[in-house]
């Protein structure tokens, strides 16, 4: 019996190593992502304040790569849940993973739409205009780079604090968007001011994924979902549709 004991005791340390070695292999692959997410959204905004056409090329590239991450985190879930059988804390933080890569590759693609649609209006984009929008971009960045910062240092009170903000990043683009509607009044330019409007609204959105994110790390670590209240600012209708690839 003892022995047996002992097999046992070897077995459960056995799997639970080779679980640790996954889920160190997965969180590597989510903190690329996220690592991704900041290069593209940092040369979105360069894109925009340079009016640098090249560099709207580069951040299209780059989305290959997450998306591949993207099933590579997947696959290495799927085969991590089928091979250990997790249970409780271990499936919650495995689930966790595959949704916050998930939001990752969502963001990429919003930054590559940004990227499309500013090739589109450079040109005729006046350059206060230009910086109010990379304004919005960079507040979105300042958050996204939190989120990804408490991934990685698994810091509860880090993701509470992007959570909470994200009302800050609805009312810089409230605020945009009427700046936005008023050029497109005025110009009468409505294919460019659409194209506008709409950059506007990817960044706000991967606002709205960052707070996904912290959300999803918060229930990863606690167990229990974010619902307290939160300031909260009314969003404006955008014009036309919103195409992420």
């Amino acid at each position: 019996l003892a022995d047996l004991d002992r097999k046992g005791e070897n077995m459960s340390l056995h799997i639970s190593s080779a679980f640790n070695e996954d889920l160190t292999h997965i969180n590597a692959k989510v903190n690329e992502m996220g690592g991704l997410c900041e290069r593209m959204l940092e040369a979105s905004i360069k894109a925009i304040k340079k009016s640098d056409v090249n560099i709207a090329d580069q951040i299209i590239i780059l989305d290959e790569k997450i998306n591949t991450l993207e099933i590579e985190v997947n696959e290495a879930v799927i085969k991590a849940i089928a091979l250990r059988q997790p249970v409780a804390d271990d499936l919650r933080v495995l689930i966790s993973a595959i949704k916050i890569s998930g939001a990752f590759e969502r963001i990429g693609d919003l930054c590559k739409n940004i990227a499309k649609r500013t090739r589109l209006v450079l040109d005729d984009l006046p350059k206060k205009t230009r910086d109010k929008i990379a304004n919005l971009g960079e507040k979105v960045l300042e958050q996204l780079t939190k989120s990804i910062n408490s991934y990685t240092k698994q810091d509860l009170q880090l993701a509470k604090i992007v959570w909470e903000k994200d009302y800050e990043i609805d009312e810089m683009y409230t605020a945009l968007f009427d700046v936005l509607l008023k050029y497109l009044k005025k110009k009468k330019r409505i294919a460019a001011g659409s194209h506008l409007v709409i950059i506007a609204k990817n960044f706000e959105r991967i606002g709205d994924h960052t707070t996904h994110i912290s959300r999803m790390i918060h229930f990863a670590i606690t167990g229990e979902t974010l619902d307290l209240e939160r300031p909260k600012f009314n969003l404006p209708s955008s014009l036309g549709e919103n195409n992420e690839t």
